[in-house]
């Protein structure tokens, strides 16, 4: 038989005293026992000191490391069983009982997954996360912030601009051409009511004083267009060149007339030049694939059709604009075939077309289109199927600049129209009969934390998906950019 006291001592939670047990000269049976009960107190002691609760583990044996449990250690598979058999003795009347609702120290002490409290805050690093590469992109501003209803933000600011900056921000005036042309028409206003200040002159004051803030409020709408820039640039160019000693109505006289020139030369005759290369292109029976809505695109076909040419057209079209609809309102008009599609839908009709007419927002150094969002898909089905894809572009919009991806540089519009589709308004309560008035309509709840809306307006296609381009100068591999940058710089506004 085994000494009771080793049982005793492991009911108190204390340890034998050695002195105690090696006095007495036990027999092997009862040494082996005796070193096993003390194996068993030295391990009910070790979890007492670290602040276990004997009586809230489960009994029996311990047969692996559950949830808020201490891992086993590789030597203690004997203390566990001692320890197990122990508590059998005691507590058999808790045998296959729940252990109790309160958790012990060392449970609270593990770690745990299950226990452990959700993040309140792990939506939001996830959105963050997943705009981080367009954070230096800005919204747009409201247009209530563009108008006069904030007389210091638009103190000194001429009405002509702000009317455009009203349009700018609501997407009335969209298109490179569309945008420079009303630029230069509120910039004829500005010039026409223009007064420079005493001991002041016209060419020091007006494109740096007065000009200035006009640009910038124009800014604060939307992101100046390469066409704009240029457009800027060759109005402060001839700015510069006007002497001193000239009468400031015969100043103002001489910039109206080149801004009209400008507009003239640059951008009207440029595109009916550009038309006439672009027809060649059309053959009787071809089925012509544009994208969104170019006005210079549009003037080819209109162009074409008038000429007596006969084909058809596919539109493809993608929210947020839908700029599409507008050009099929006016072939609708002109007579001509005419299919709307979505750009989802573009590999269904990929069989039919035989030509593809782009236009472009800019023209970039290395040959790229940078153009509305989803050009640089059509221009890559269309390449890849073989289809010939041509670029109609000025040369006013040819930028030196270079683009290998769109993050970098591009434009951000308000994902609101991107949510239309979405049911993130609150259902109406019907009528009541009662004389009761009305209820004010409930706001429509916040987005959903784990949605991170992002609506892009351009994308860079890439060069090699372009067969030629064709500008006032003649049609060019899109590798002769940089020439034309180089040697066509009365574009630029750079030389008389």
């Amino acid at each position: 038989m085994s000494s009771p006291r080793p049982a005793s001592l492991l009911a108190q939670g204390k340890p034998p005293k050695p002195s105690s047990v090696s006095a007495q000269q036990p027999s092997p049976k009862n040494a082996k026992a005796t070193a096993k009960a003390e194996k068993a107190a030295r391990r009910a002691a070790q979890k007492a000191a670290q602040g276990g609760d004997a009586e809230g583990t489960a009994p029996g044996p311990v047969q692996g490391v559950g949830a808020g449990q201490q891992p086993q250690q590789p030597g203690l598979g004997q203390q566990g069983q001692g320890q197990g058999v122990q508590k059998g003795k005691g507590g058999a009347q808790n045998h296959g009982a729940k252990p109790q609702n309160a958790p012990s120290k060392a449970d609270s002490a593990a770690p745990s997954t299950s226990s452990a409290p959700p993040p309140t805050s792990s939506a939001s690093p996830a959105t963050f996360d997943a705009l981080q590469p367009f954070l230096h992109l800005d919204l747009p501003m409201p247009s209530s912030s563009l108008s006069h209803s904030l007389g210091a933000s638009t103190a000194g600011i001429h009405p002509s601009i702000i009317r455009l900056a009203l349009q700018y921000s609501e997407f009335k005036v969209v298109g490179a051409n569309a945008r420079c042309i009303a630029m230069l028409e509120a910039f004829k206003d500005i010039i026409a009511s223009y007064t420079p200040p005493p001991q002041t002159t016209l060419t020091r004051h007006l494109p740096t004083t007065h000009l200035n803030p006009q640009i910038a409020h124009l800014i604060r709408a939307r992101p100046l267009s390469v066409s704009m820039g240029t457009a800027i640039r060759y109005l402060k160019y001839e700015i510069s060149l006007i002497e001193m000693e000239m009468d400031l109505d015969q100043a103002k006289s001489l910039l109206l007339s080149k801004i009209d020139s400008f507009i003239r030369d640059r951008i009207l005759l440029a595109g009916r030049v550009i038309e006439q290369h672009a027809i060649d292109k059309i053959r009787d029976g071809d089925t012509v694939l544009t994208y969104a809505r170019s006005s210079v695109i549009e003037g080819v076909l209109l162009e074409a059709k008038r000429q007596g040419k006969e084909f058809s057209v596919v539109v493809v079209d993608s929210r947020p604009l839908y700029e599409g609809k507008n050009l099929l309102a006016s072939l609708r008009l002109a007579s001509i075939p005419t299919t709307y599609v979505l750009l989802p839908s573009l590999s269904l009709i990929l069989p039919r077309v035989s030509l593809c007419l782009l236009g472009t927002h800019a023209l970039l150094s290395n040959g790229a289109m940078f153009s509305r969002a989803g050009t640089a898909m059509v221009a890559m089905m269309l390449r890849e199927k073989g289809v010939p894809v041509v670029c109609c572009c000025e040369t006013y919009k040819f930028s030196e600049r270079i683009m290998l991806d769109s993050i970098v540089g591009n434009e951000r519009a308000t994902p609101l129209p991107l949510l239309a589709d979405l049911s993130l308004s609150s259902p109406v309560p019907a009528p009541s009969s009662s004389s009761k008035p009305p209820v004010a309509p409930v706001p429509a709840p916040a987005l959903p934390s784990s949605l991170s809306p992002l609506s892009l307006l351009y994308d860079v296609s890439r060069p090699e998906d372009v067969t030629v381009v064709i500008t006032e100068a003649g049609l060019i591999p899109v590798q002769s950019v940089p020439v034309l940058l180089r040697d066509y710089k009365p574009v630029q506004g750079r030389n008389t």
